[in-house]
């Protein structure tokens, strides 16, 4: 599940392709809307309108060089 405050870039989908490897911010934890078939994992992005589909995100995580 995403959190708020993760990194992550869209992958599979339309807006993967107009964005191309942006980094977007997670603005609130994932959450769940609707039933059954119709359950979405969504969560908000910073700079993006609307919510999103948490199965197009990819959770980037960052390494500093020397630190282990």
């Amino acid at each position: 599940m995403l959190k708020k405050g993760d990194k992550v870039v869209m992958h599979t989908c339309g807006e993967a392709q107009h964005y191309d490897g942006k980094i977007w911010t997670c603005t609130t934890d994932e959450f769940v809307r609707g039933e059954g078939v119709y359950t979405q994992n969504l969560v908000f992005l910073e700079e993006f309108s609307g919510c999103f589909l948490a199965k197009y995100l990819q959770r980037v995580k960052f390494v500093q060089k020397g630190i282990i």
